[in-house]
């Protein structure tokens, strides 16, 4: 392809039909591709799921665990913390005053 005869903004609109072609291209040939390999599976008696062991997986990522309150405000019963991350501005000034954060426990 001789791109010479082209000049600058046709070379970039060139550019920016060639990239969302290669991203459609991208697309189909995958959606072709698990086609192809579901009927592969299948022709073998697996589903494709079985094949890649996610059979019976949940999707998604798990939510990060929340920890246990190991500390009360005695101001605010509602405000609590677990003891990691940092300190609640109302611990802080808890041991501000000089209290121990042990008086603080759950």
């Amino acid at each position: 392809m001789d791109l010479s005869g082209l000049n600058l903004p046709q070379l970039y609109k060139l550019q920016k039909d060639l990239d969302a072609e290669i991203v459609r291209r991208k697309e189909t040939d995958k959606v072709t591709l698990i086609n192809e390999l579901q009927q592969l599976a299948a022709s073998k008696g697996f589903s494709l799921n079985e094949v890649l062991g996610l059979e019976g997986k949940k999707a998604g990522k798990k939510a990060a665990a929340t920890s246990k309150a190991q500390y009360r405000n005695p101001e605010d019963a509602s405000q609590t913390w677990s003891g990691r991350g940092r300190k609640p501005q109302w611990a802080l000034k808890w041991l501000g005053e000089g209290k121990s954060l042990e008086d603080l426990r759950v």
